[in-house]
């Protein structure tokens, strides 16, 4: 739940001037420097002595029991100067700080008066409650203490009075001690709240002003360290029952008070009797002033609340509608992503396949002969070891076939480098029609062609070879001289038999087409190993 009161908008990290933040022992000793921190002790102590010879003053000097009037109404007043001290000091630093002045200057006037030592340790606890009071509420609600504005001030009258009240619980002990009459014990009571009310307000209100000149000075000794806590709405509950708790009391306390002290008062002259109408009336007057400004600080304090709830409510409607405007910008702002992103995808999915393809392209262009668009040596050093693989696997047979184009060399001589290009390609066009799928034809080199069938007997290799003879011999290319024919080739054949290598195997059917050449060419011959 949000603060009561906002005196200033502030930014995270900034402090508010004139908001209750106690300082702690902890906090004192962790931060500032050795001479900010005895300064401020020696102060206190000074403020200590202060109390002490006030108090002293105040007692011997009779500042209490005076009659005050103004206009018809007569009221008891009494004038206790250490309470301003020890408030100063609670609200700048903190509770204890000030408390602790109080506690120990009310002992002392205890103590000088002649109060039994028990009651004086329980006498001296009633402006510390006081005080208490007080610094619960600024501690609770973020009301600044600093009397600057009409709703801080009204809010600080309120305060003193309920702290005042309070802090008069002590008159009874005194009363009781000092074992006053109850016109006595009444007039103590009233002086008792009167006095610290009025001198609180009139005494302590100007000299907050000066808080924003001493909170620069702590707060460049000792920051702050982050931010209040905000009011909860249990604290807000509590303290509203406890306010209404402290004016009944008052109420009540002056009733009784006053009925008490009119029927002390002896005789039946006509005196008399207006001696008790002139008590009932200043007690009904006094109790009718306080009422009065309560209730006007009550009824302000009340529209204050009630107009920063609604810019709350306000500001929450708005927040609400940014956020609901956000959060549709924000759907918007990812549907849009989300479809460019899909676009995106789609598109690098397209590049991807593209890719793919150029390294399949790049791959079979590496792989293939430029002229003859055959496999080339590369590939078929690199596909042979694993069909020997799975060929010795399942125990199926392979053949490599090693072809040389005969006297392909004297074609170049005499024809030109184009038509010897042109019979490469038209002999490699012969493979489409004689090969199967699993067969691989690959140029091997120049003029020699390389051959993988798997799967083919002796006899198969050699319908193959006499085919691809014929079709080759059958050749007809134009060429200068008219055309060129009667073309054949010299080849070697080489069966796996399940313990040689690739070279090994190579090495064989380049030793069969040796042999086969050594006999006139135009012819084919299988391997043998006598032939090494």
């Amino acid at each position: 739940m949000p603060p009561i009161f906002t005196e200033q908008s502030r930014s995270p990290g900034s402090t508010v001037v004139g908001v209750y933040r106690p300082l702690s022992l902890a906090v004192l000793w962790q931060g500032g420097n050795v001479a900010a921190r005895c300064y401020l002790l020696l102060a206190w102590l000074l403020s200590l002595g202060l109390c002490l010879w006030l108090g002293v003053v105040q007692l011997y000097g009779g500042w209490y029991g005076f009659q005050a009037n103004v206009g018809e109404l007569s009221f008891v007043i009494s004038i206790y100067p250490p309470l301003t001290i020890a408030t100063l000091w609670v609200l700048w630093f903190g509770y204890a700080w000030g408390a602790l002045l109080a506690y120990l200057t009310t002992l002392m006037i205890g103590v000088l008066s002649g109060l039994s030592p028990g009651w004086c340790v329980l006498f001296a606890f009633a402006n510390p409650l006081g005080l208490l009071v007080m610094a619960q509420v600024y501690h609770h609600v973020n009301v600044r203490y600093v009397p600057s504005s009409l709703a801080s001030l009204l809010f600080f009258v309120t305060v003193c009075f309920i702290s005042g009240v309070s802090s008069a619980t002590g008159s009874f002990i005194w009363s009781y001690s000092n074992k006053l009459s109850a016109l006595g014990a009444f007039q103590a009571w009233q002086g008792w709240w009167t006095g610290n009310f009025l001198q609180t307000v009139l005494t302590c209100g100007p000299l907050l002003l000066l808080t924003p000149w001493l909170q620069r000075w702590r707060d460049y000794r000792w920051p702050q360290v982050g931010d209040r806590p905000m009011l909860q709405s249990h604290w807000v509950r509590l303290l509203a029952l406890l306010s209404l708790a402290g004016v009944l009391a008052f109420l009540w306390l002056s009733f009784l008070l006053a009925d008490r002290s009119v029927m002390t008062l002896g005789g039946d002259s006509s005196g008399a009797w207006q001696q008790r109408a002139m008590l009932y009336r200043d007690s009904a007057m006094a109790v009718y002033w306080v009422l009065s400004v309560l209730l006007f600080a009550v009824v302000f304090l009340g529209y204050r609340l009630f107009r920063q709830r609604t810019l709350q409510l306000k500001l929450a409607a708005e927040r609400v509608a940014y956020e609901r405007d956000l959060a549709l910008r924000r759907q918007s702002e990812s549907e849009v992503a989300r479809q460019a992103l899909h676009q995106l995808n789609l598109e690098l999915a397209a590049r991807m396949n593209e890719v793919e393809q150029l390294q399949a392209q790049l791959h079979e262009q590496a792989s293939r002969d430029p002229l003859t668009a055959l496999y080339n040596r590369r590939y078929l050093h690199q596909r042979l070891p694993q069909l020997l693989q799975r060929a010795e696997r399942n125990g199926k047979p392979l053949c490599l076939v090693l072809i040389d184009l005969d006297h392909f060399k004297v074609v170049n001589d005499q024809h030109g480098h184009a038509i010897g290009d042109a019979a490469l390609k038209q002999f490699a066009a012969l493979f489409c029609g004689l090969l199967q799928p699993e067969d691989i034809a690959a140029r091997y080199g120049g003029e020699e062609f390389c051959l993988v069938l798997p799967q083919r007997s002796v006899e198969q290799v050699e319908v193959l070879l006499h085919n691809l003879q014929a079709a080759y011999g059958g050749l007809r290319i134009a060429c200068k001289q008219g055309e060129l024919s009667g073309l054949s080739f010299s080849a070697g054949i080489a069966f796996m038999d399940g313990t040689q290598s690739e070279d090994a195997l190579l090495q064989q059917a380049d030793a069969a087409l040796y042999q086969a050449k050594a006999q006139g060419r135009h012819t084919w011959r299988l391997y043998e190993p006598w032939l090494e």
